[in-house]
């Protein structure tokens, strides 16, 4: 795995390390993947308290309780084990070959969900002018999924958690660390979307969880950066807003 830092360490042959003490922030991202489970567990609960707040704080709402433990194992991971963050996690670092890969994985990865599921349109179809409050909390909930959740997503799955798994296994050589690192995020990627929608699990979010998983997984592992990666995140999200929208 390559990092543009210069903080980073030398332990298998061939191995540069992206965090010093890979299984201490391991450790972090555990804690940090049990409290996004608890909290997406949780949430019904805080939407039945919460339901008569304007719309666009109960989408603020929502999306600062399910960022909030990924975005926070992160930052602790890299207070613990003293790394400078867009280091660690490969955040600093930037190539357009990230952005072109990354727009094509984006794109490929969301012509596979619409060749299995497509999106239906027309959700803001239904919104007047004077429906404000809806198309307020519409806006935020919009931003949110095509900016905000990529980058916390992409910073607690491949930036702390992948990397930090296949430095921990480096050991093992990289062609055991890589594999085992993105598919091992990528079923928790998955596994934590398809916590969210309960016990039947859209085939469309099934596949598109495992496509993104995998394509920015791929790209961290072969690049060292989270560019690519955040690129095809973004690319997949905005183009399925798009289509929900159109």
């Amino acid at each position: 795995m390559v990092n543009d830092g210069a903080d980073v360490s030398v332990d298998a042959p061939g191995h540069r390390r992206a965090w010093r003490h890979p299984w201490v922030a391991l450790a972090v991202a555990a804690v940090g993947a049990l409290l996004a489970a608890a909290v997406i567990l949780w949430l019904p609960s805080v939407r039945a308290v919460i339901w008569a707040w304007p719309l666009i704080l109960v989408a603020l709402v929502d999306l600062v309780l399910l960022s909030a433990p990924l975005l926070g194992a992160v930052i602790v991971a890299a207070r613990v084990t003293q790394e400078r963050l867009t280091v660690a996690t490969g955040l600093r670092g930037f190539s357009w070959i990230d952005v072109v890969a990354g727009l094509g994985v984006g794109l490929v990865a969301r012509a596979l969900v619409e060749l299995v599921a497509p999106s239906t349109g027309g959700l803001g179809g239904g919104l007047i002018p004077d429906d404000s409050s809806v198309m307020a909390a519409m806006i935020v909930t919009l931003a949110g999924a095509v900016l905000v959740t990529p980058l916390i997503e992409e910073l607690f799955f491949r930036g702390l958690l992948q990397r930090s798994l296949a430095d921990a296994l480096a050991g093992a050589g990289r062609w055991v660390a890589g594999p085992v690192s993105v598919l091992f995020s990528t079923a928790l990627f998955a596994g934590l979307h398809a916590l969210a929608v309960g016990p039947f699990v859209p085939v469309g979010l099934l596949l598109g969880t495992v496509a993104v998983g995998l394509g920015c997984g791929v790209l961290t592992l072969l690049t060292g950066r989270l560019a690519g990666a955040l690129t095809a995140h973004v690319v997949f999200n905005a183009v399925g807003a798009a289509l929900l929208i159109w």
